[in-house]
């Protein structure tokens, strides 16, 4: 069998990606399929009979009569880009473990870099328009986090005052509830002693993280999402912040102190894995993004979010998996509307 004809699952570069999808028939195919998975929906009234044109691109509803192709009502919809070059795009950006930027998109993919931040913000909205919703349970980690520039960092003429701890005159808050990953200890035979046994840790549930940009860190912004987000009963681990109390009545709220230099309390709650995670965030932005407006932040968030949550995946599986969160569109006076 030839290399491209190995399953789009079982890839693991960007140059297989690249051979698979040689052409445009060849991806809206491959669109039609992980979006429709052989029952055809029209997405203009969801009626499910629907007539195929000669060419194998546009169909046709029986119901409202409206043509169509696998791109409406998707993150691709009305766009001049070749399907090759956004499957592309949406491997590099969920690949690549702090992200890319559009100036480098651009010249990966030979757009310019308006075309390629526009396609960027597209991709992360998909991300976040088909958010797996499902409650977090167990024991959930919460936390907060600022995002932005540091004041020592600044110019003399460009420093913020009283803008330190938990001010975010010049920040944007990020909330955060992580979903601690459940591990159990499995017997399993020994690699090389026939007959004999080991009990290995092993991961049964991993971690599962979701953000939400906020105005504000004070209670009546914070504990409505937590409310949405997290099942009844379920455990929940912050630190020592005021606008977590009151979370007893639902849930088993326990607080680690990092005022007094507690990182792990009597009961060996912690909050060090969405620690971990903000650390993964920052670098994103730090490193490769530089400026995110507060506008634009939640897309940025979404597309660290799915990276962390998709990090155990191949590389095959993960462009898989995202082609299933394209349903949404977002047009560009929407995108840099000023409300």
């Amino acid at each position: 069998m030839a290399k491209t004809d190995k399953p789009i699952e079982s890839f693991n570069s960007l140059l297989e990606v690249y051979d698979y999808f040689t052409d445009e028939q060849k991806c809206l195919n491959y669109l039609a399929t992980q979006r429709w998975d052989g029952v055809i929906i029209c997405p203009h009234c969801s009626n499910d009979k629907v007539y195929c044109f000669s060419d194998n691109k546009r169909f046709k509803c029986a119901k409202c009569r409206e043509q169509f192709t696998a791109k409406v009502g998707t993150i691709f919809e009305d766009s001049k880009i070749p399907l090759r070059k956004w499957y592309i795009a949406i491997y590099l950006v969920t690949s690549h473990k702090k992200g890319i930027s559009s100036h480098q998109l651009a010249k990966d993919i030979k757009v310019t870099q308006k075309t390629a931040w526009f396609m960027l913000q597209r991709i992360r909205f998909g991300l976040g328009a088909n958010e797996d919703m499902t409650e977090l349970e167990g024991t959930i980690e919460l936390d907060e986090s600022f995002v932005g520039g540091k004041n020592k960092n600044r110019h003399a003429d460009k420093k913020v005052e009283n803008s330190q701890g938990r001010s975010f005159k010049d920040k944007t808050p990020v909330m955060g509830m992580l979903q601690e990953q459940i591990v159990a200890n499995v017997e399993r035979p020994h690699k090389v002693i026939k007959g004999k046994t080991v009990n290995e840790k092993m991961v049964v549930q991993k971690s599962v993280v979701r953000c939400r940009v906020v105005p504000d860190t004070k209670s009546a912004s914070l504990q409505p999402i937590i409310r949405e987000n997290v099942k009844a009963d379920s455990v929940l681990v912050s630190d020592e912040w005021w606008a977590y109390q009151g979370l007893n009545d639902k849930y088993d709220h326990r607080i680690v102190d990092h005022r007094a230099k507690e990182y792990v309390n009597a009961n060996g709650d912690t909050t060090n894995a969405m620690e971990g995670f903000w650390t993964g965030l920052k670098r994103a932005y730090i490193g490769i993004y530089h400026h995110v407006s507060r506008k634009h932040l939640q897309f940025y968030v979404n597309e660290v979010t799915f990276r962390y949550n998709t990090r155990t995946m191949s590389e095959g599986d993960r462009i898989t998996y995202t082609m299933t969160k394209t349903e949404g569109r977002l047009k560009y006076k929407q995108l840099i509307a000023k409300k």
